[in-house]
């Protein structure tokens, strides 16, 4: 018998895996950051003391304010202006320009009695340092030097710091403090013909500065025709006693006008 064909099963397929394939990943794009502000922090308020009031300046004295107004009247030149009152007077006061000083010192102290004794005394704080420069190692220890101790009565430095002193406070305390700054003692004057420096040793001039300053403020009257101050009137006192600045810083060679000039500039600052 013819053999049937026997229809053969189709083997099931495999199935096969699909490889995957990789994507590639799309480039990212970069998002810019937001900026995150800092936070400043925060830091307490300290409170810084405000310094103390400054002071108002003092009050200028009313003799400061004429003695001003008297120079700047004079004009620049000083030295011309005394020449030109054509004086005559104390016989120290040995050329025009210091004949006409103190003159000019005198007629103020007459009018204006504390203005005329403020220029004595800024005449003199000017000078006095200036002469014990000059006068060097052969002033030590004659009573020049502030600090210096004297037998009686005050140095010279001294007796002009206590007249500035009476100045800006005229009351009884100063004037006692002047009083104990005056030498009483001494009864011959440096201008003495046995005593008078000659030019080369003008400084020693400011030996008797300081005690015109005194006795300007301690007298209330005298005579001019005496031979000191200890007797002299107070306006007396300030116009000599502005011409014994004058003679002891008038060195041999000395220029006079331009010492009459700087003399000026003391008394008006």
């Amino acid at each position: 018998a013819p053999k049937r064909a026997v229809p053969k099963r189709a083997a099931p397929k495999r199935a096969v895996p699909k490889r995957a394939v990789p994507k590639r990943a799309a480039p990212k794009r970069a998002v810019p950051k937001r900026a995150v502000p800092k936070r400043t922090p925060i830091i307490p308020a300290v409170r810084v003391p405000s310094p103390p009031p400054v002071p108002p300046p003092p009050p200028v004295p009313p003799w400061r304010e004429a003695l001003r107004a008297e120079l700047a009247s004079t004009g620049d030149h000083f030295g011309s202006y005394l020449r030109g009152l054509r004086a005559s007077g104390w016989e120290h006061a040995d050329t025009p320009e210091l004949a006409g000083l103190e003159h000019w010192a005198t007629e103020l102290t007459a009018r204006d009695r504390l203005a005329g004794i403020g220029a004595l005394v800024r005449a003199a704080h000017h000078g006095v340092s200036l002469a014990i420069a000059a006068g060097g190692i052969g002033l030590e220890g004659m009573g020049f030097v502030a600090s210096e101790s004297v037998a009686e009565g005050a140095p010279v430095a001294k007796q002009i710091a206590l007249a500035a002193a009476w100045l800006d406070a005229p009351d009884a305390v100063h004037l006692d403090a002047v009083s104990a700054g005056t030498d009483r003692s001494r009864r011959i004057p440096i201008w003495d013909d046995d005593l008078r420096p000659s030019d080369d040793r003008a400084h020693w001039w400011y030996l008797d500065v300081g005690q015109c300053c005194c006795h300007a403020i301690l007298r209330t009257s005298g005579d001019p025709t005496r031979p000191s101050y200890d007797a002299w009137d107070p306006a007396t006192c300030v116009g000599r006693g502005l011409v014994a600045v004058v003679r002891g810083l008038r060195h041999k060679g000395a220029d006079l006008g331009a010492l009459l000039a700087e003399l000026r500039r003391a008394m008006i600052a």
